[in-house]
């Protein structure tokens, strides 16, 4: 999914958009916002979803 593409623009980052303001709490936004970019990731090759775990394992056990 390019970030030009008429797909990404209205249909992808509006969902996003929409789902952010109406999920309270900063806690469900970010899980949202993990979610949506296992999403795009995904769109472009599957195996960057593992790629996007572990970093975020990484940066989640480092912060601790």
């Amino acid at each position: 999914m390019v970030f030009s593409s008429l797909l990404f623009v209205f249909l992808f980052f509006a969902a996003n958009i929409v789902v952010q303001a109406l999920v309270p709490g900063i806690r469900k936004k970010n899980i949202v916002m993990l979610a949506f970019s296992l999403v795009f990731y995904a769109w472009g090759e599957p195996f960057f979803i593992v790629l996007l775990l572990f970093m975020c394992f990484v940066d989640w056990a480092v912060s601790q």
